[in-house]
This record gives C-alpha cells, sequence and structure tokens, in this order.
C-alpha cells in the first residue's frame, strides 16, 4: 500500500484548493452537507480502485452524491442496530433498576443500576468498536457497485476481509490516525477543523481504495458479486424454445 500517499495525493491536484475548500464548506451545511460529502468521499474510493486522475472527483453532479451519501447512511444504520439495541436495554435497565431503588431505603439497587449501566456501555463500546472495523468493507464494496444490498451481505463482507486482511486492518488503523491528526484543526479557531475533517475523509476513501484495488483485480467479479438484475419479475425466467421440426 502506499501509505504516505494516501495523506498527501490530494494536494497533487491543479485544483486541490477549491476542491478542499468547498467539501469543507459543504460539511456546514447540517445533515444533508454530510450526505454530499459521503457521497463524494464514495467516488474518491472508485476513483482509486481505478487508478483514475485525477483521483479527486469535480464537484458536479451534486444531486447523485446526495443520493448516494443518502442510500449508503441507510446501509449504515442497519449495522448500527445491535448498537441502537443495547442503548435501549441499557437505558429500560437502569430505568427499572432506578424506579425499583426510588421505592426503597436501600441503596444497593442504586448501586445495582451504577453497575448494570458500566457493564452495558463497555459491552456498547465493544460491540461499537467491532462494527467500525468491519463496517468499511460493505462501504467499499457499495462505492463499487452502488447496491445498497451489500450492506446485509454479511458473508461477502467476511470473504472481502478475508481476501487481504493486512491491508485492510492498516488501513482502518490509519484512518484513526488521520482522524485524531483531523482534530488538531480545531486549533485554527475552530474553523480549520471543518477542512482537516474533509481531509481526514479524503484519506479514508484513498486507504480503502487502495485495498480494493488490490481485493479485485480486473475482471475479478468473485469478491463483489453483482446484485441480481431488476429488468425481470422475480421468478420469471426465459425458456428456450425448441425449434420447429424439420420437414
Amino acid at each position: 500500500m502506499e501509505v504516505g500517499k494516501s495523506f498527501t495525493y490530494m494536494f497533487e491536484d491543479k485544483d486541490w484548493i477549491a476542491k478542499i475548500a468547498i467539501g469543507g464548506l459543504i460539511t456546514l451545511i447540517p445533515v444533508v452537507g454530510s450526505l454530499i460529502v459521503l457521497g463524494y468521499v464514495l467516488r474518491v474510493v472508485r476513483n482509486t480502485r481505478d487508478d483514475v486522475t485525477p483521483i479527486l472527483p469535480e464537484w458536479n453532479d451534486i444531486g447523485d452524491m446526495l443520493v448516494k451519501g443518502f442510500m449508503a447512511v441507510l446501509g449504515l444504520l442497519i449495522w448500527s442496530l445491535p448498537v441502537i439495541a443495547l442503548a435501549c436495554c441499557t437505558g429500560l435497565l437502569v430505568a427499572a433498576l432506578g424506579g425499583a431503588g426510588a421505592n426503597s431505603d436501600d441503596n444497593s439497587m442504586a448501586a445495582l443500576a451504577g453497575f448494570v449501566a458500566l457493564c452495558m456501555y463497555g459491552l456498547m463500546f465493544i460491540v461499537a468498536l467491532a462494527i467500525s472495523l468491519f463496517v468499511y468493507a460493505p462501504l467499499t464494496n457499495f462505492a463499487l457497485n452502488n447496491q445498497i444490498a451489500t450492506f446485509w451481505d454479511f458473508r461477502g463482507t467476511w470473504k472481502y476481509i478475508q481476501t487481504n486482511p493486512g491491508n485492510y486492518f492498516i488501513a482502518f488503523l490509519l484512518a484513526l490516525v488521520a482522524n485524531f491528526i483531523a482534530g488538531f484543526g480545531i486549533i485554527l479557531c475552530f474553523i480549520g477543523v471543518i477542512f482537516t475533517s474533509f481531509w481526514a475523509m479524503l484519506v479514508m476513501g484513498h486507504l480503502f481504495g487502495q485495498v480494493a484495488r488490490a481485493n479485485t483485480p480486473p475482471g475479478d467479479p468473485t469478491l463483489f458479486p453483482p446484485a441480481p438484475p431488476m429488468d425481470e419479475p422475480p421468478g420469471m425466467m426465459q425458456i428456450p424454445m425448441d425449434p420447429a421440426p424439420s420437414a
């Protein structure tokens, strides 16, 4: 992997100042801005995999970026369901134990509620960390095939990671490093972090684009199988007709 290039490739673009400035400003738009930026980064993943020059896409077809970002967020929501379920269970348990303690002079229920909350929050952290590790695989896959069904293809996700786990984990760790570095942008009067955060997403897109390039050689459809065609209704198939008998 070209680790150093992932952190600097964007500066090789002759229009990098304008492109990064636009990306940083778009992130200021509530909700919609984040979706557009995510759609932009998905293009970076694809351009990196396909070795397109320049890697940074133009800021055109914003509507398509918005749609792709929205679809990706829906897919990521599927992966977030375990954490959401744990959070709901934690709230219900703590509320029940807290209510029981309020109706009693015994402090043991309050202590138990605190202990349960601590354990549940610890479990939520572990699950969230595991999800954050695995979710880059379907996100990369979606960037390449634009099929939202990719996000619940858990078998395909595991197969993708197993193909080259070393590069995948390196990309994951370096993405964390990029986000850590981006945090220093807050030093610039809270404004610089807007652009450094966008830069960190560009680093992440290039890293996992490289992983995709290594995992999916040209013409190899086995790692990212295309979704079934939608042109025909489910269950319909073409039945070959026997040729007419010769006279």
